[in-house]
């Protein structure tokens, strides 16, 4: 009996137009696929925000907290001690390129075939929906989804962006201690922190959907994109 793998959806309120919006984007995608629960980024005054008056350091740091706390603490809480289940987490202006240019109904066949490969489920434990301004590997294999007469291509990188990402519970738990033991700059958003480990440990990770560059001109890779015709950044 399949059981419904776990999204959270990282957002400054829970009923605001943005959670919702996307909840609806991801569902639309991915139907009756997920348990979305809804994580409130750590408040700006909370004990452990940055001691910076700037309003955009003290930003950085919830966006920092707010990952970590769902990855060492949300995750393996909802995965039952299974190491090896996969999670996803979305920020709250994700929406995805429409499965119809594949002839696709939704985008569950590709993500399945990303989490079964033994490679990103076993070693990696990690892979993006989507990106922003990525240096894709060509020292590692595409991997290939062919649907109809359409294809998916999905290729190692490292980038910015952290708005849509699946993890399993075990490298989930372990990452911010991985990404510690490089000393990352203290300052920075969530996407600098991965982006910079990925370059200094020399771990690129796979984009759903690599071939995808939407919206034009915006450096947006893969199935999800940041929607900023809807929502501005909330980094701003």
């Amino acid at each position: 009996m399949f059981q419904r793998l776990n999204a959270f959806i990282i957002t400054y309120n829970c009923a605001s137009l943005r959670f919702n919006i996307t909840k609806t984007n991801i569902e639309r995608v991915f139907p009756n696929y997920f348990h979305i629960y809804c994580f409130q980024s750590i408040p700006l005054n909370d004990s452990r925000i940055h001691l910076s008056s700037s309003r955009i350091a003290k930003k950085f740091s919830s966006n920092l907290l707010s990952f970590v706390n769902v990855w060492t603490h949300e995750i393996p809480k909802y995965s039952k001690n299974n190491e090896l289940q996969w999670s996803f987490i979305f920020e709250d202006d994700v929406n995805f390129v429409n499965p119809s240019n594949f002839s696709l109904r939704n985008y569950i066949h590709p993500l399945e075939d990303m989490m079964k490969h033994p490679e990103i489920h076993l070693k990696d434990g990690l892979f993006y929906l989507g990106i922003c301004g990525p240096k894709f590997s060509n020292k590692t294999h595409r991997f290939i989804t062919n649907i109809s007469n359409r294809t998916i291509l999905s290729s190692k990188a490292f980038g910015w962006c952290a708005h849509a990402m699946g993890l399993t519970t075990k490298r989930a738990r372990n990452l911010w201690f991985d990404i510690s033991l490089y000393r990352p700059n203290p300052e920075g958003s969530i996407d600098s922190f991965v982006r910079e480990y990925s370059i200094r440990s020399k771990s690129e990770y796979y984009v759903l959907g690599s071939n995808l560059h939407w919206p034009p001109k915006t450096g947006h890779y893969g199935i999800a994109y940041q929607d900023r015709a809807r929502f501005h950044s909330e980094m701003n």
